[in-house]
């Protein structure tokens, strides 16, 4: 009886040892990417211009902020896609929570799942420790999948499964993990297209098409355009120490 009471506390500091050490590990990766995000440059934080068609993108914000929709913004290259993420996440329950963006392009097809759902230690060549991935960090936020139209087919079918049920396995790893994330998707692509091609599947893009948004190109908006102008003035006078005249 005493060794077997022995066994249970040595048996419950190991588990409490190894969530502490879990828990350390995704806050250093959690700390690790807000100072990549905080490092990174960002000419403004909100929507500029007083056009209609952004005043329709303002009441579509928020409209849809509130709610737990999946949203797909699309729109050219270059037209403010990932501000209007960030409008929406900001105008939501989910404010205080993550904003974690992914850009899809940039990420090589052999290490994508890993980024999205993250890996187990040993899991392939390279993996040296456990890694959690980006929906993972995303618990109790947003995600913003940005050029989504880039995924593979194979990472395409993982996504749909944790759209559906909030729950995905990381790389190597058999346990299941859930996280509590809203989507957010965007693209400069025409996904019913793709969907054509068999480049998209057809039920990811319903799954992402609950509310689109259009974002319309400046040249559908000229009338934005001076105070645009201004704005990126004001603050290259700024980042140079200028002073702003008009």
């Amino acid at each position: 009886a005493a060794l077997a009471s022995q066994i249970a506390v040595s048996i419950d500091r190991a588990q409490a040892h190894d969530e502490i050490a879990r828990l350390n590990e995704r806050l250093i990766e959690e700390k690790r990417y807000y100072q990549e995000e905080k490092e990174e440059f960002r000419p403004f934080g909100e929507i500029i211009g007083s056009a209609e068609a952004v005043r329709k993108l303002h009441q579509l914000i928020r409209k849809v902020a509130p709610t737990k929709s999946t949203v797909l913004i699309t729109g050219e290259t270059g037209v403010g896609k990932e501000l209007v993420a960030r409008a929406i996440h900001r105008e939501s329950d989910r404010r205080e929570g993550p904003f974690i963006r992914v850009n899809c392009a940039a990420l090589p097809d052999t290490l994508i799942d890993s980024e999205l759902f993250g890996h187990e230690k040993g899991a392939f060549t390279g993996a040296n420790q456990m890694k959690p991935g980006r929906f993972e960090l995303a618990n109790g936020g947003t995600i913003f999948l940005d050029e989504v139209s880039e995924l593979p087919l194979s990472t395409q079918s993982r996504l749909l499964r944790i759209l559906q049920e909030k729950e995905f396995q990381r790389v190597g790893g058999t346990k299941t993990l859930y996280s509590d994330f809203r989507m957010i998707a965007a693209t400069n692509k025409d996904l019913s297209q793709e969907v054509e091609k068999g480049n998209f599947r057809s039920d990811l893009f319903f799954r992402l098409n609950v509310f689109p948004i259009f974002v319309p190109p400046l040249r559908e908006r000229k009338e934005d355009i001076p105070a645009l102008a201004a704005n990126f003035l004001k603050l290259f006078c700024a980042q140079y120490n200028r002073h702003y005249q008009g």
